[in-house]
């Protein structure tokens, strides 16, 4: 009888006896090993985790690779991933208990539940329910200052939130259009019903009856060294350590969660059978299947998988013509991929923490998912994606190497003194930044953040700020001589306190 082990600093260790009547499973596992181990010698990622559900059990769990490759923390079942907006899963299937428990109408008028929010004078309120937010379909602007302060800076303290919806403007359309400030919004109305706010909500009443006492919406207090850090790919195809950016006012309900692999495997497997788990029941099988009813349309695909719209927290579409239930995050260098066939009763966890090997993660799930579906042509066309995936190392390297270059031939001299740069700025929708002079050069501080700077254009007063995951310019506004008397980020106009 095979045991699916975890292979761990050249240890075995059982991972679940193998149970009789699962024969697809012996011929899978070894199978599955072997490419989670191609896959990560192809040096896209420097860790690299995975967890296979079938048939109630986690029946793979793997852990390749370094967490920390600076301090050479090993990646292990310890390890605690960023899950990104894997999160939404989460406060999604908390919103439709709410409803379950008749404490939230998802089809009645935002303004009901949100009374005491603020509108952008061109939107319609009273035509918008909680649905359309839980579907990216509410037709407002994604990106702005609600987004920014959750995701981002904590500048604004999350009770203003509501007031800061009257900042986005409204679109023209009420297509499906992907953000996180839906779900920005679904904590605001968890918020309205419950006291002790959205987190300490989920987790009792979604993590702890699902058994996910590893699953964080919190930083502080936890050991550092047991999270995979975010890193950045070199030119010479390395990986150097990035900050995690993360604090606790950022975990937010659209992407906010550190989770271990088995704890992500038992979100699936209670969600792919109907509310049990263990063979106990811990959540309504009704309230799981809403859930994952097909509530916003869309056709489009991501990868191999063809993505038909969204239920409450997921991504509702198919692979292969099967029913498949799935829920990816991205955030700096992190990619978060968890799915199931819930026809098939299996599911696939992976978790990787260098942008180049976003990739991976659906390779490895679409390669499960061949074998489960017993084609022929599994190991083919999974050799095939591997060859793809060496094709992206190469352009990965090429395209750091560019940006390095772009970034060197900007002149870095400034036209005025440094100190008339300095000084704090504020916004009443995305709150406070300050620049001050530190060591000869000049630093940023965004509410949480005190991101690296360097000239953009120095002719236009322009400095770039790096955020997490993308850089950001920001222009600096003189009325003669002297100090800045504002400065504009990302089309917003901060002046000088």
């Amino acid at each position: 009888m095979l045991r699916p082990v975890l292979l761990l600093a050249g240890c075995a260790v059982p991972l679940l006896a193998q149970e009789p009547g699962h024969p697809a499973v012996e011929s899978m596992i070894p199978k599955i090993d072997a490419l989670v181990e191609r896959a990560f010698a192809l040096g896209l990622t420097p860790a690299l985790g995975v967890a296979v559900v079938m048939d109630g059990r986690t029946v793979y769990q793997r852990a390749l690779g370094f967490a920390d490759v600076e301090r050479r923390v090993p990646a292990t079942t310890e390890t605690l991933w960023y899950v990104a907006s894997t999160s939404k899963s989460f406060t999604g299937f908390g919103v439709a208990l709410l409803e379950a428990a008749g404490e939230l109408d998802l089809t009645a008028p935002i303004t009901r539940i949100l009374p005491n929010a603020r509108w952008h004078p061109d939107v319609r309120p009273d035509e918008l329910d909680l649905i359309a937010f839980l579907t990216h379909t509410h037709g407002l602007q994604g990106n702005g200052p609600v987004v920014m302060a959750a995701a981002f800076t904590g500048a604004v303290e999350e009770r203003l939130w509501p007031e800061l919806l009257q900042c986005h403007a409204p679109t023209g359309s009420r297509d499906l259009v992907y953000s996180n400030l839906g779900y920005n919004v679904a904590a605001m109305a968890i918020d309205a019903k419950r006291a002790e706010g959205w987190k300490a909500y989920v987790r009792r009443a979604v993590f702890e009856p699902a058994g996910m006492r590893e699953t964080y919406a919190v930083v502080s207090g936890l050991d550092p060294a047991r999270i995979a850090q975010p890193h950045q790919f070199t030119a010479e195809g390395t990986f150097a350590r990035l900050p995690f950016e993360k604090r606790d006012v950022t975990m937010n309900s659209a992407g906010g969660h550190l989770s271990t692999l088995a704890d992500l495997a038992r979100w699936i497997t209670v969600h792919m059978d109907g509310g049990m788990l263990a063979g106990r029941r811990v959540f309504p099988e009704a309230v799981v299947r809403r859930s994952h009813e097909l509530l916003g349309r869309r056709d489009g695909r991501f990868a191999a998988f063809q993505r038909d719209g969204w239920g409450l927290g997921w991504d509702i579409g198919s692979y292969e013509g099967e029913p498949m239930v799935s829920r990816f995050g991205g955030y700096v260098s992190y990619r978060s991929h968890i799915s199931f066939l819930p026809g098939r009763r299996v599911g696939v966890v992976a978790q990787v923490n260098g942008g180049p090997g976003s990739a991976l993660t659906d390779l490895i799930a679409a390669y499960v998912y061949d074998l489960a579906l017993g084609r022929p042509d599994a190991d083919a066309r999974a050799a095939e994606l591997l060859a793809g995936a060496v094709e992206t190392v190469e352009r990965a390297k090429a395209g750091v190497a560019q940006d390095r270059a772009r970034r060197a031939a900007r002149p870095q001299t400034l036209p005025r003194p440094l100190t008339d740069y300095t000084g704090v700025f504020e916004s009443p929708a995305l709150g406070r930044v300050e620049w001050r002079l530190e060591g000869g050069a000049l630093r940023a501080r965004i509410g949480v953040l005190e991101p690296g700077v360097e000239v953009f254009d120095a002719a236009a007063n322009q400095l770039r700020v790096q955020l997490p995951g993308s850089g950001e310019v920001v222009a600096f506004v003189f009325e003669g001589n002297g100090p800045a008397t504002a400065v504009r980020f990302q089309g917003y106009t901060f002046t000088r306190r």
